[in-house]
């Protein structure tokens, strides 16, 4: 089996802090730490988690580009609640900045050559 791509591993680490202990992430947007913020912030968790499992697991080529898609689509979104919503803005630019990098890693990753390829 193939090892999973650092940028599952990076996404599956902060969709599992998010998801058990999104106070830690909410810290960098103080008076922000209320119910419904950290049940967003979990459900932001369970999905980077479930795209970390499905981008190993699912090891097709189209799927970077898809994690790239689905990341900057988030980002988009984040973008809209940082100008719609200011007490989240700092929370939104955050998120926004990491679904930025993710999907940086995942096209940058898409256009790396494979092991296999470098060996032929």
């Amino acid at each position: 089996m193939t090892p999973p791509r650092a940028v599952d591993l990076a996404r599956f680490a902060v969709g599992a802090v998010a998801l058990t202990r999104p106070q830690t992430l909410l810290m960098s947007s103080p008076g922000d730490d209320s119910d419904g913020t950290r049940r967003v912030v979990r459900i932001l968790g369970a999905r980077y988690v479930v795209q970390a499992a499905g981008g190993t697991l699912a090891r097709r080529p189209w799927v970077t580009a898809v994690d790239a898609g689905v990341d900057v689509v988030h980002a988009v979104s984040m973008a809209g609640v940082a100008a719609l919503a200011p007490r989240h803005r700092r929370l939104a630019l955050t998120s926004l900045a990491a679904a930025l990098v993710f999907a940086a890693a995942d096209l940058s990753d898409q256009r790396a050559p494979s092991r296999a390829e470098v060996r032929s």
